[in-house]
């Protein structure tokens, strides 16, 4: 009986041995990892440090990124974001534009357009609190009265102004002015034109805030 006890004992105890040293030898590549990465960044402060974009720019990129990443959200934010992680690198670029990929159609539900929550998710990266509510405050007044779309590099279709925040009303007063509907490539230019601006606008008050 004590032999057994014995057996079991050291069976108990060595495999807790040997799975503490399995556990320690997966471990070891990620703590290189996490060693390496401490060493490489660091803490990142809020707000994120801002350069100065150019308006002309950021709408055209704005305006290529809604076809690219498939959506107004992503589209504005990378119009910001990602030009910003092409000239700083980091923090931005750890910032993944696919964290806006729900913004499109007002979130589904025809709620807020899909490019102001993409340029106001990165102006809430730029800007202390106090800026942010300024500019999120100036940006929902213009977009509620600009003429959509401004910009139309690639066809001409009429202007609507939305008087709304939107989605749902802002694409219905187009399509019913248009004729066009939600699977149209006027449409679909439309709101690529409103992603440029609608960045573009966002940076332009991010300059004239910041004195830039």
């Amino acid at each position: 009986m004590s032999k057994l006890q014995t057996r079991r004992e050291f069976l108990k105890t060595s495999g807790k041995f040997f799975a503490g040293v399995a556990l320690s030898s997966a471990a070891l590549p990620l703590l290189k990892v996490a060693a390496q990465t401490d060493a490489v960044c660091e803490p990142v402060q809020h707000p994120f440090p801002y350069v100065k974009l150019d308006p002309q720019a950021t709408l055209e990129r704005g305006y290529q990124s809604f076809y690219s990443f498939g959506g107004c959200g992503m589209g504005a934010f990378d119009a910001i974001v990602g030009q910003l992680a092409d000239i700083s690198g980091y923090p931005y670029d750890q910032v993944p534009v696919q964290m806006l990929a729900s913004a499109s159609g007002g979130f589904g539900a025809g709620t807020l357009c899909g490019s102001l929550a993409g340029a106001l998710m990165a102006v809430g990266l730029i800007c202390d609190a106090a800026e942010a509510k300024a500019v999120t405050k100036d940006l929902f007044a213009w977009y509620r009265k600009h003429p959509f779309p401004g910009y139309q590099p690639d066809m001409k279709n009429p202007t609507t102004v939305a008087e709304s925040i939107d989605c749902l009303e802002s694409c219905s007063k187009f399509m019913a002015e248009t004729g066009l509907t939600m699977a149209d490539d006027g449409r679909k230019a439309r709101c690529a034109s409103v992603t440029g601006e609608t960045a573009a606008k966002a940076v332009e008050l991010i300059n004239a805030l910041r004195n830039l």
